[in-house]
């Protein structure tokens, strides 16, 4: 039986499309701080789904049991890479959308300054 799963990135998808509808009335520092992590944000999920960014995917140990002995070889490295568009698609996306969100925050930044 499933139980209620909570996602925090729905909380921050409603705080982030709240700070945006009142971006007017906000002071700007806050506005280009939301923008600024949201949009890293989303640029590091690209960078880790391109696969550069790791998550422990790097650094594999193979282990094998033999006549009751545990023997931990290197195994081979399990980087994955995106080979279609269908798979860099995704990437692609949060890649752009993180970086137009980061040029958005330097743009409030460089207009207050």
């Amino acid at each position: 039986m499933g139980g209620f799963r909570f996602d925090w990135r729905w909380v921050a998808l409603i705080a982030f499309v709240a700070i945006l509808a009142n971006a007017s009335t906000l002071p700007w520092a806050v506005v280009a701080l939301t923008l600024g992590v949201s949009g890293g944000y989303l640029l590091w999920l690209a960078w880790r789904a391109w696969g550069i960014g790791g998550g422990g995917r790097g650094d594999s140990r193979r282990v094998t049991y033999w006549r009751g002995q545990r023997i931990e070889t290197a195994g081979p490295t399990r980087r994955y890479r995106p080979r279609t568009w269908e798979e860099l698609a995704p990437i692609a996306l949060y890649g752009l959308v993180g970086l137009a969100l980061v040029l958005g925050a330097i743009a409030v930044l460089a207009r207050n300054l």
